[in-house]
C-alpha cells in the first residue's frame, strides 16, 4: 500500500528527533543507563516499528515477542517506553495530518498504533507483574493480617503469567478474609489504635476495588489502562503491607507491654475472656547448667509447639513471648470446659524431654490463667498482680496450673493485690532503713552433685527473726523505684561476707538492669570485684525487658 510506504520514509527523521531528545533527557537517560544501550534500544524500536507498519495488513501478530525480546535484552523501564512509543505515535499523526491523508486511513492508522502500545503495555504487565511475589518476602509474611493478601496476590501474578484469569481471585473487600481477621485477637493486639485499624480497613477495600478494575480492563484485552491500574494496585498493596508490618514491628518491639494494654482494653468488653501467663519451670537453672544458647533453644521450641496448638484456632486466641513470664496468651470465647482442655493439651504437649550439649533435659511449664468476666475493665498493674499471684499458687500445684474462675476466687486474689498494696510504707522503710540480707544457693555439677561449681545470691528482706523472699515485694520495690538501692545493699551485704565466699569458684549475682544504667551502681560493683580479686563474678539480669527499652540487644 503506497500511503504505508510514505509513512514509513518519515520514520528516520522522527527517530533522530527521539535519539536527540532522549539523549537531552537527564532522567530518561539515566532511566536507559549506558549510551549502548541507549543506541540498541533506539535502533530495535526503530526497526521493530517500521517493520510492523510494514506487515499493517497482515496484523500484528507475533510481533509482541520481538518487542519483548528487545525490552528484556535492554532492561529499559516502561516509563521510557512509554514516553517513547507516545512520541513517535505523536509525530507520526502529526505528518499524516500535514500531509493530507484521508480520515479513514488516518483513523485506522492511529487505531494499529494504538494496538501496539496495547501489545507493549502487556509484555510490561508480564515482566512487572513479579512486583507482587516479593511482597512475600518480608518477616511478617506468615503473620495473620500479612498471610491472608499473601495467597491472593500470588493467584493474581500466576493468572498475569498465564494469561489465564479464569482463576482470578475477583471478589470484594467484604468478601476477603481480611475483613474477618480484622477481629481476631492478634490483629486487635496489632491494631489497639482505632484511627489506624480505619486506615488499614480504608486501605484494604481500595485493594479490591482496584484489583477489580484491573481484570475488567486486562479480560477486555484492554492491557494499556490495565497496566496503570495495576502500577496503582502494587502501589495501594505496598501501602498496605508496609502498614501492616510496621504495626508488627511496633506491637512486637515490647510485646509484654502491649498485650497487657491489649488485655486491660479488651476487658471492658462484653463476653468471658482469659488471659493466661505460662513459664518454663526452672529455665535459670537450665541457663546456669547447660547455658544460655540451650535456653533459647528451649523457649523457641516451646513457641513452636504453643502455635501449633494455637494455630487452629486463632479466631480467638493470641499469644506473644514476655519477659516476666515466658509466655502470655488471650483466649476470647471459651467456655470454662474448653480452656481447661487447652490447660490439659499444654501440660501434655509441652512435657517432654528436650535434647541440648549431648543430654536430654527434662521440661514442664507452669500455668497461670485468669478468667475475666464481661467488662470486668482490670488495669495493666491489677493483671500482672493477679498472675503474679496466680503463678505463684501453680508452683504450689502438684499439676503446675492455677485457674481462677468465679466471682468469690477473683475477690480472694483482689484482696490478695489490696493487701500488697498496703505494705507500701513497711516494704520502703525496710529497704531504706537497710533491712536486707542475702542467702546462697548452692550450684552442683549435673554429674556429680557434691561438686559445689558456685553459688547463686539471693536477696531477702529482714522482718523482725525471719527473712522474707524478694519476690514477694518484687514487683512493688520497682514501682516504688527502690530496686537500685535494693541491690547497693546487696553487695554491701556480700562484702560482709568476703571471707566466708573465699572457697567458692564463682557467684552468681542478680542484678536489675536499672542499676546497670547507674554510675553510683557500677562503681559500689567494681570496688567489690576488685576486693574478691580470683572469684568469678556471675552478673544475672533479672528482667531482661527493662534492659531492651533502654536500648540494649534484646
Amino acid at each position: 500500500m503506497e500511503e504505508i510506504k510514505s509513512v514509513q520514509k518519515y520514520l528516520k527523521g522522527i527517530f533522530e528527533e527521539i535519539r536527540s531528545e532522549l539523549r537531552e533527557n537527564e532522567f530518561i537517560r539515566n532511566l536507559v543507563g549506558s549510551e549502548e544501550n541507549l543506541e540498541a534500544l533506539i535502533d530495535g524500536q526503530r526497526d521493530l516499528i517500521s517493520q510492523y507498519i510494514e506487515n499493517w495488513e497482515s496484523g500484528s501478530v507475533n510481533f509482541s515477542k520481538k518487542f519483548e525480546d528487545l525490552y528484556t535484552r535492554t532492561d529499559v523501564p516502561y516509563t521510557v517506553i512509554a514516553w517513547s512509543i507516545d512520541r513517535i505515535k505523536s509525530r507520526l499523526m502529526e505528518k499524516l495530518i500535514e500531509e493530507g491523508y484521508s480520515q479513514e486511513f488516518t483513523i485506522k492508522f492511529k487505531k494499529y498504533l494504538e494496538e501496539l502500545v496495547n501489545q507493549i503495555s502487556k509484555i510490561y504487565l508480564r515482566k512487572d507483574v513479579k512486583t507482587l511475589k516479593n511482597f512475600k518476602k518480608s518477616p511478617f509474611a506468615d503473620r495473620l493480617l500479612y498471610s491472608v493478601h499473601r495467597d491472593w496476590l500470588l493467584k493474581i501474578a500466576e493468572c498475569v503469567e498465564k494469561d489465564d484469569f479464569s482463576e482470578f481471585p475477583l471478589i470484594s473487600a467484604e468478601e476477603c478474609k481480611f475483613s474477618e481477621v480484622l477481629d481476631y485477637p492478634e490483629s486487635i493486639l496489632v491494631c489497639l489504635d482505632a484511627n489506624m485499624c480505619t486506615y488499614v480497613h480504608n486501605l484494604h477495600k481500595l485493594i479490591h476495588d482496584t484489583a477489580n478494575t484491573f481484570y475488567v480492563f486486562y479480560t477486555k484485552g484492554a492491557f494499556y489502562q490495565a497496566y496503570r491500574v495495576f502500577k496503582d494496585l502494587t502501589e495501594i498493596v505496598a501501602k498496605l503491607l508496609k502498614t501492616v508490618s510496621e504495626l508488627y514491628f511496633l506491637a512486637y518491639s515490647d510485646p509484654e507491654s502491649n498485650f497487657f494494654r491489649f488485655v486491660s482494653a479488651l476487658s471492658k468488653e462484653e463476653g468471658y475472656k482469659y488471659v493466661s501467663a505460662i513459664d518454663i519451670i526452672d529455665l535459670r537453672k537450665i541457663n546456669r547448667t547447660h547455658g544460655e544458647k540451650v535456653g533459647d533453644a528451649i523457649i523457641k521450641e516451646m513457641e513452636k509447639r504453643l502455635m501449633n496448638l494455637i494455630s487452629e484456632d486463632t479466631a480467638r486466641t493470641v499469644m506473644v513471648k514476655g519477659s516476666t513470664s515466658n509466655f502470655f496468651m488471650f483466649n476470647k470465647g471459651y467456655s470454662e470446659e474448653e480452656i481447661r482442655e487447652l490447660v490439659d493439651k499444654i501440660g501434655r504437649e509441652l512435657h517432654f524431654e528436650f535434647k541440648g550439649n549431648g543430654k536430654k533435659i527434662p521440661i514442664e511449664v507452669t500455668v497461670a490463667i485468669l478468667e475475666m468476666e464481661p467488662y470486668a475493665e482490670l488495669v495493666e498493674s491489677e493483671l500482672r498482680d493477679i498472675l503474679a499471684y496466680l503463678k505463684e499458687e501453680a508452683k504450689k500445684e502438684r499439676e503446675h496450673t492455677s485457674i481462677s474462675v468465679g466471682k468469690e476466687r477473683l475477690q480472694n486474689i483482689m484482696n490478695w493485690i489490696s493487701e500488697k498494696y498496703g505494705n507500701v510504707s513497711k516494704i520502703k522503710s525496710m529497704i531504706e532503713e537497710g533491712k536486707v540480707d542475702v542467702v546462697f544457693h548452692p550450684i552442683v555439677e549435673t554429674e556429680n552433685t557434691r561438686n559445689i561449681v558456685g553459688v547463686e545470691v539471693l536477696a531477702r528482706l529482714k522482718e523482725e527473726d525471719k527473712l522474707v523472699p524478694t519476690g514477694v515485694f518484687i514487683d512493688l520495690i520497682y514501682e516504688l523505684e527502690l530496686v537500685e538501692k535494693l541491690d547497693m545493699q546487696v553487695i554491701s551485704k556480700l562484702k560482709e561476707y568476703i571471707k566466708l565466699l573465699k572457697p567458692v569458684k564463682s557467684l552468681f549475682v542478680n542484678v536489675s538492669s536499672r542499676s546497670l544504667m547507674s554510675d553510683r551502681y557500677i562503681e559500689h560493683l567494681c570496688e567489690f570485684i576488685r576486693s574478691v580479686e580470683g572469684l568469678n563474678i556471675v552478673i544475672e539480669l533479672t528482667e531482661q525487658q527493662l534492659f531492651e527499652k533502654h536500648g540494649g540487644s534484646p
